[in-house]
């Protein structure tokens, strides 16, 4: 009788919470995180606190400026690029009270520290304002393919998942240097006005491969906004490790923030299609999608939707007693992916 209902409940959807299920049968995909740019966690839990909150103590002014409401200050902030907002911030006590009062700045702190850091540290800052941030920070799905997009693409802000960075569907980027050897000089003066990212060193890629130099990088198609005729004869650069790299170089993770309800999501993956994928090899009968299923990243809505049809994620769910006890999982589930050099990175990267 058991082994009958515990057959058909298998087969059957259940009514069970999200997030027990997201609990039981999910992780996140840390070793997809160290793939991109990324700072040191450790380090923004210093910084977090000063950058919400200021000395509310305080005599200084900022002239002219004081004349104005507070939600007319806020308005002005958010017509200003990240760097001059950030630098504004810097003025005295009272530019820090009006900044971090400002809803989409202490959401973008709260949620989105170490994106906000790196956007500063790549000089990408100065092309985009807080209100673009804040706007790819509440979009849930990848501009380039609509799966669940746990990245930010600098160049162009956008929201973009880590299969589009790893099989090269974003647009086009080149080092900078390149465009300026192949460009007449009188074009090459116009890059000056084309986004441009700093790449940060680090290591990059699912081959963890390190890169110790900065260089700077741009979107091969805002060129062409520039109408520069010889662009499209002189720029055409032959793949190598170098540029497979930079779509790597040139993003980093970014959670979802739902502003309705205030949660915040990072991406899952599927328990329960890792255990596939091992039976599966241990039988030497891998299907031709089972390493995608594995890899893919869902939002916990589409996790649930998923969960329905996952044969071992429902079998996991059952042999937790429905969330109740603690199940055993396999090694790269509890790794959070796969990790070579990046394993004493593993520590400063938590779910």
């Amino acid at each position: 009788m058991e082994q009958g209902q515990t057959a058909t409940m298998l087969h059957k959807p259940d009514d069970v919470p999200v997030k027990d299920v997201v609990r039981i049968a999910s992780y996140h995909r840390r070793d997809f995180d160290l793939a991109v740019v990324r700072t040191n966690p450790s380090d923004h839990d210093q910084i977090r606190s000063s950058l919400l909150s200021p000395n509310h103590a305080t005599t200084s002014t900022l002239g002219q400026l004081d004349i104005l409401p507070t939600e007319l200050a806020h308005e002005i902030c958010l017509y200003l690029d990240i760097r001059s907002l950030f630098r504004f911030r810097q003025v005295n006590r009272r530019a820090q009270q009006i900044v971090s009062s400002i809803r989409l700045y202490r959401a973008v702190i709260n949620h989105a520290l170490e994106a906000f850091c790196i956007i500063l540290r790549t000089n990408i800052a100065p092309w985009f304002t807080l209100s673009d941030l804040f706007k790819v920070l509440c979009t849930k799905y990848c501009q380039f393919c609509g799966d669940f997009g746990g990245f930010i693409f600098l160049p162009s802000f956008a929201r973009c998942c880590f299969t589009c960075i790893r099989e090269e569907n974003l647009p086009r980027v080149l080092p900078l240097s390149v465009l300026k050897q192949r460009l007449k000089p009188r074009s090459g003066r116009l890059l000056g006005f084309i986004p441009t990212v700093r790449t940060l060193p680090g290591i990059y890629s699912m081959d963890e491969t390190p890169r110790k130099r900065r260089t700077k990088v741009v979107l091969r198609d805002s060129v062409n906004t520039l109408y520069l005729s010889d662009y499209s004869e002189n720029t055409r650069v032959k793949r190598s490790q170098s540029t497979s790299l930079l779509p790597y170089m040139v993003t980093t993770s970014l959670p979802y923030f739902d502003p309705k309800s205030g949660a915040v999501q990072r991406g899952i993956s599927c328990s329960g299609c890792q255990v596939a994928l091992e039976k599966d090899l241990y039988t030497s009968g891998v299907k031709p999608a089972a390493c995608a299923l594995r890899d893919k990243v869902y939002s916990h809505d589409d996790f649930r939707n998923h969960f329905q049809n996952c044969h071992e994620a429902r079998k996991l769910w059952e042999l937790s007693g429905q969330g109740t006890s603690i199940i055993n999982v396999p090694e790269f589930v509890r790794r959070r992916g796969y990790f070579k050099k990046r394993d004493v990175m593993m520590s400063f990267h938590s779910q």
